[in-house]
C-alpha cells in the first residue's frame, strides 16, 4: 500500500485475543482506516523482566487470528531489530520507509494515562495520530479530558473511539492455561487450536 491511513496495533500479543481484534475493528470502522497492521514487539520495554513466548509462537498466533480479515495485515517490522523496540523509534522508521502513508497508533484508553511515562511521548505524537479506545471502566469524560491535555501539551492529535467492555487480558489467559482451565471463549478458534496443539503456556 503506497498511500492511505494505516492503524498500528502494537503489543506483545502473548497471546493475541478477541479484545485485541475487537479494538482493531472498532478503530478501523469508526476512524475510516484503510488497513491495520498488527505488529508484535520483539523486546517490549515494559516487560523486560517477564518471560514472553517466542516471537515465532506470537507471530504464528497473530497471523492465525487475522487471516479472515481482509483489512488486517501482519507486520514483522519490530521483529527485524535486535534491540528493545520503542514506539517513537518504530514510528520514525515507518515514516522513513513509507513516506506517503499516514499512521494512526491504536491503544486502550488506560494507556492514554500512562503515555507520558513512555519513551519520548512528544515524538510519538509528532509521528502518528493517537487513537484511544475506551475500556476498563474509564469514563468518557476522563478520557476526553486526558486526550485534550495530551494534544495541547505535545501539539499532537488524540482521537477517541468506542468499543464494548471486554474483560479479557493476555495475562489472565496465560494463567488459566497454566492452571489447565478452558480459555476457548477468549480466543479466535484457530488461535485456541494452535495453543492446545502445541501446548503453549501450559
Amino acid at each position: 500500500m503506497q498511500t492511505g491511513k494505516i492503524g498500528i496495533m502494537g503489543g506483545t500479543f502473548d497471546p493475541i485475543h478477541l479484545a485485541h481484534l475487537k479494538m482493531a475493528k472498532c478503530a478501523l470502522e469508526q476512524k475510516h482506516l484503510d488497513q491495520i497492521w498488527f505488529m508484535p514487539s520483539k523486546f517490549p520495554p515494559h516487560k523486560k523482566e517477564k518471560k514472553v513466548a517466542s516471537e515465532q509462537i506470537r507471530s504464528a498466533l497473530v497471523q492465525l487470528a487475522i487471516q479472515q480479515e481482509e483489512k488486517f495485515a501482519f507486520s514483522d517490522f519490530e521483529l527485524r531489530y535486535e534491540e528493545t523496540t520503542y514506539t517513537a523509534s518504530t514510528l520514525a522508521r515507518l515514516q522513513a520507509e513509507y513516506p506517503k502513508l499516514s499512521f494512526y497508533f491504536i491503544m486502550g484508553g488506560d494507556s492514554l494515562f500512562q503515555m507520558e511515562q513512555w519513551y519520548h511521548p512528544e515524538k510519538i505524537m509528532e509521528r502518528a495520530v493517537i487513537l484511544a479506545g475506551g475500556r476498563d471502566g474509564i469514563s468518557n469524560e476522563a478520557l476526553q479530558e486526558q486526550a485534550e491535555y495530551l494534544s495541547e501539551k505535545y501539539g499532537g492529535t488524540v482521537e477517541l473511539f468506542s468499543m464494548p467492555e471486554m474483560n479479557i487480558s493476555s495475562s489472565c489467559i496465560r494463567r488459566r492455561l497454566a492452571e489447565g482451565k478452558n480459555v476457548r471463549e477468549y480466543l479466535p478458534a484457530q488461535v485456541y487450536e494452535y495453543i492446545m496443539e502445541h501446548h503453549c503456556y501450559q
